[in-house]
């Protein structure tokens, strides 16, 4: 049960800090996010190691643990992370949501080619009801609240959705799908391997953090690095000039969804395993729905909460 509730609170954290990050879109990119959210992430699980005298125990760790480790943020969080950042941006985070926690779908697909895992006709369900609710959400008309007036202010119009969504973010989402998956199941093995190897209970999801953060920083500063080179610098969007409530936004979100939610969605990964964490996620969308209209204005048409429930039922034929 304690493996079940960690998990709970991870996805809780993870959709909290979702719905805040939407709000600073306005000024900051998809990367910008994931590369700030990374680097307060990176600052307080050192500092954590630190204050419990357990840093050095990431060198008493072969170096292939440290690949696998590395490899599991490459497709969690590098390519995961920053590809739902740009479908939430289009799309809005229950939309989003919806579709890239579609990931316990590609978990069993690649269980299925690479594990050797025995075909279950529930697979073909699960994509059958998948499919027809990304189908219904690409065709559904989400917009923000407007005043009765149907006046719109500047802040209200920014938040407003397409009423068709382009592929490329629907795209995006299942990116962030199948980075997430491989991640997940890639953490769920290092984890347990770390245990193994230190005999030590509790700590090794801040360790595997230790390691993974800085790697996922260095990346995620040079695609900032990047974006900031071939942009026009004048814009807000790419500059690290934002307005400080934008900066507030971003450090309160990144501790909620990094700082807490890493260890969390670690944690929830090591006691209570892959599939477990996957069914609870696989929710999410749900719990997002009261946040997004209360904190960014966004509503959903019935269409579009019947393509949300069918990809969420997807989900968990895949698991049950």
């Amino acid at each position: 049960m304690t493996g079940e509730m960690i998990a709970v609170l991870a996805v809780m954290t993870f959709v909290i800090s979702n719905v805040l990050f939407r709000k600073t879109e306005r000024h900051a990119s998809p990367s910008f996010i994931n590369f700030f959210r990374t680097g307060i992430g990176c600052l307080t699980f050192i500092f954590v190691a630190v204050i419990l005298g357990i840093i050095t125990y990431i060198f008493f760790l072969p170096w292939y643990l440290w690949v696998i480790l590395f490899l599991s943020f490459l497709f969690g969080q590098v390519i995961g992370d920053t590809a739902y950042f740009k479908a939430q941006k289009e799309l809005g985070t229950t939309i989003a949501l919806a579709i890239s926690m579609t990931f316990p779908l590609f978990t069993f697909i690649l269980s299925l080619i690479f594990l050797n895992r025995a075909f279950e006709y529930k697979i073909i369900i699960s994509i059958v009801l998948i499919g027809i609710g990304i189908i219904i959400i690409g065709k559904t008309k989400i917009t923000a609240v407007n005043d009765s007036n149907n006046s719109i202010d500047s802040n209200e119009h920014f938040h407003k959705l397409s009423s068709y969504p382009s592929f490329k973010s629907i795209g995006f989402a299942l990116i962030a799908s199948l980075g997430w998956a491989i991640g997940l199941v890639i953490i769920d093995y290092s984890t347990k391997q770390i245990d193994q190897i230190l005999i030590t209970g509790g700590i090794s999801s801040i360790i595997s953090n230790v390691i993974r953060f800085p790697f996922a920083l260095l990346i995620l500063t040079l695609m900032v690095w990047r974006e900031n080179r071939i942009t026009d610098t004048s814009q807000y969007l790419h500059s690290f000039r934002k307005p400080s409530q934008t900066w507030l936004i971003l450090f309160i979100a990144s501790i909620i969804g990094t700082s807490l939610g890493a260890y969390l969605y670690t944690e929830a990964a090591r006691t209570a395993g892959a599939i477990v964490m996957s069914l609870l996620a696989s929710a999410s969308p749900l719990f997002s729905l009261p946040l997004t209209y209360w904190l960014n204005k966004e509503k959903i048409t019935k269409y579009g909460f019947l393509g949300v429930i069918s990809t969420i039922i997807g989900v968990i034929v895949i698991l049950i």
